[in-house]
């Protein structure tokens, strides 16, 4: 059993290698205590390279740059690189030691690369989940609402118990109507913004689905619900409430799994 254990450490550990060396190629560390410039030098290289694929879809990679004369031109990319090259090898070439405190720039671009790669995950994961519901012959609606909200979901969850368990419930019921809000307004609008942009000036053609509306009329109805138990409650929330919207959730995967399986089942 030991001997299993450490087989499976080691593998593990084989595995997690060339993430962690390409997460700290792209990702600056915020500590100083961590500073290394051979990782330093890779971050002024590399970040800003994979900033603008992040925006390729507002600025194309390919776009022309005109360099002293009209004929001449370079891919933007190329730019970016060839300066961002630069300034690692001054960096190399004359930073010494650490720094002593903290960097904001640091810490901001560390977080926009960490955002980058959530967003480069998600999409496999929504990739992964496409390709299953093509093999499977399942609507994406129904993959969204199952797997993929679970798996968003289940994070959140974890933290909201751990912290009403602590005595932070009022931190817990926040987070609760937060985070999804978060999801709703900046990460639905980002994403539809981005979209647009690049189909632009076509109109980006949204697929409708009943489990969406469905999706939205027990959304609403729990917010609303929610609100006028509570403000009876005199600002509580009782645990029978807990129950109920418990209750409502599976009414809710019961109706949209039950109308989707009745779409899928062959006519006659």
């Amino acid at each position: 059993m030991i001997l299993m254990a450490i087989y499976l450490w080691q593998v593990t550990r084989v595995w997690d290698w060339p993430v962690t060396f390409l997460l700290k190629l792209t990702i600056p560390s915020t500590l100083p205590s961590e500073w290394n410039k051979f990782y330093v030098c890779a971050n002024i290289c590399l970040c800003p390279l994979i900033l603008l694929y992040s925006f390729s879809s507002f600025i194309p990679l390919d776009s022309r740059i005109v360099f002293l004369l009209p004929q001449i031109r370079f891919p933007l990319w190329s730019v970016v690189l060839l300066v961002s090259f630069c300034l690692a090898l001054s960096h190399f070439r004359f930073e010494k030691e650490s720094p002593e405190t903290e960097s904001i720039a640091s810490t901001l671009i560390s977080f926009v690369m960490s955002v980058f790669w959530i967003s480069t995950m998600a999409g496999e994961l929504l990739n992964c989940l496409a390709a299953i519901g093509v093999i499977m012959d399942l609507p994406p609606a129904i993959l969204g609402m199952t797997v993929l909200a679970w798996g968003n979901s289940v994070g959140d969850l974890v933290a909201d118990v751990a912290l009403a368990k602590n005595g932070q419930p009022t931190i817990a019921i926040a987070g609760c109507f937060a985070g999804p809000m978060f999801n709703m307004l900046v990460g639905l609008g980002t994403a539809l913004v981005m979209q647009t942009a690049g189909v632009y000036p076509k109109a980006f053609v949204l697929e409708f689905h009943v489990g969406i509306v469905v999706a939205f009329v027990f959304l609403l109805l729990s917010l609303m619900a929610t609100l006028l138990v509570v403000t009876w409650a005199r600002f509580r929330v009782p645990r029978f409430w807990g129950y109920c919207l418990m209750g409502l959730y599976i009414l809710f995967t019961i109706r949209t799994q039950y109308s989707d399986i009745i779409c899928l089942l062959p006519l006659g």
